[in-house]
């Protein structure tokens, strides 16, 4: 029997100034960048330029499903995640006024906070709007979303009468599983790949090439002045600075952090900065010396080595993040479409017109890389 909406149980919600002041959390978080560890070093940083951050408790009395929902403000361009994706695309600046971003950063791979019920979505949902009118944003966004979520707050904004509400493709995750043997690992990659693969694997350890797992905080620290220009400078090659030294500083903090360092003779050719977290390596952000003579090596020698250290601590997947997809497609990886649904406050013709010409280049970009199931 269907209840009368008065008679259905909402979700309570609650804001708070700092993610740490709410009630816990009654389930663990499922990727690193949904940790309140990560939303309170998020809070932080300088390098997206974060205007206000509030954040929101959610409960639901029907299933017992609590969780803290995290809203960024930030300026049109405040973002340099997603400026890379609108430079990606070769497309204007999208954003006509601030924006707010929901259950994370477009920086963070996956979003999807409070979408774990359809009454947490709707409460997300109807908080959020109220949030971003109050603050006079432009938009409501949800970021690094599975097809579920989207579906779920799609629907919650159409039942709160939202205005134009979008739900678009904007990215790729690139995953693959972990067989207990590197053998298996090289095994998995595309037949025709392989052989030249594991040459550029094997010289790069001829090369001498070294890996340095740093996973204690004041060792990254220590490594982050030398490793964060390296990070910038392979952003910059493709057109955005991506990434600034309080982001390593800040979430260092977040539970498995990891900076897989290449080195040769004790130098730092690159790194990759990511979190090895409940049986998965994520690979989060990469640096590379392109001065050094092994630099043609260095970034087919880490994604190796970085699977061979994943399997030697137990991990069952390795997660290698978002963009680059021929590289990642050779390496063996499975493409998973994100989507991002956008809700725009007041009538923005121009904007909606912009969002869904980003999403097509973006999507034009991918569609060669992604088999049949996964079509954009």
């Amino acid at each position: 029997m269907t209840l009368p909406h008065s008679a259905v149980p909402q979700a309570t919600a609650r804001w708070y100034e700092h993610p740490d002041d709410a009630p816990a959390d009654t389930r663990r978080a499922p990727h690193p960048s949904r940790t309140r560890t990560w939303a309170s070093a998020w809070s932080a940083l300088t390098t997206e330029r974060i205007l206000e951050h509030h954040h929101l408790h959610l409960a639901d009395p029907a299933t017992g499903d609590a969780e803290t929902v995290s809203y960024f403000l930030t300026a049109a361009d405040g973002s340099p995640y997603w400026t890379s994706q609108e430079t990606d695309a070769d497309v204007p600046p999208v954003w006509s006024g601030t924006v707010l971003y929901a259950g994370n950063s477009p920086h963070a791979e996956y979003g999807g906070a409070g979408t774990a019920t359809a009454t947490m979505a709707s409460a997300t949902t109807r908080a959020g709007l109220d949030l971003a009118a109050r603050l006079g944003a432009s938009a409501l966004v949800h970021p690094g979303l599975d097809r579920h979520q989207a579906d779920r707050l799609t629907a919650a904004a159409h039942a709160a009468g939202a205005g134009q509400v979008l739900d678009l493709a904007t990215d790729v995750a690139w995953t693959r599983t972990l067989g207990p043997t590197t053998e298996q690992w090289w095994q998995g990659m595309p037949s025709r790949q392989r052989r030249d693969i594991r040459r550029r694997w094997r010289r790069g350890t001829e090369a001498g090439l070294v890996l340095d797992p740093l996973t204690h905080a004041r060792d990254i620290l220590d490594a982050v002045p030398a490793f964060a220009p390296l990070a910038a400078g392979t952003a910059d090659r493709h057109g955005t600075r991506l990434y600034g030294s309080d982001m390593f500083e800040q979430l260092v903090a977040v539970p498995g952090t990891v900076l897989l360092a290449a080195r040769h003779d004790g130098r730092l050719v690159g790194g990759i900065y990511g979190w090895l977290y409940d049986g998965c390596l994520y690979l989060w952000a990469s640096g590379l010396d392109y001065e050094h003579p092994a630099a043609p090596l260095v970034y087919t020698w880490l994604m190796c080595e970085s699977a061979r250290w994943a399997i030697d601590q137990g991990a069952i997947l390795i997660d290698a993040g978002r963009a680059n997809h021929l590289a990642k497609a050779r390496l063996g990886y499975r493409p998973r479409i994100l989507r991002t649904v956008v809700h725009l406050t007041g009538h923005q013709p121009d904007t909606e017109d912009a969002l869904r010409r980003l999403s097509q280049r973006l999507g034009d970009q991918a569609d060669p890389h992604l088999p049949p199931p996964a079509r954009w």
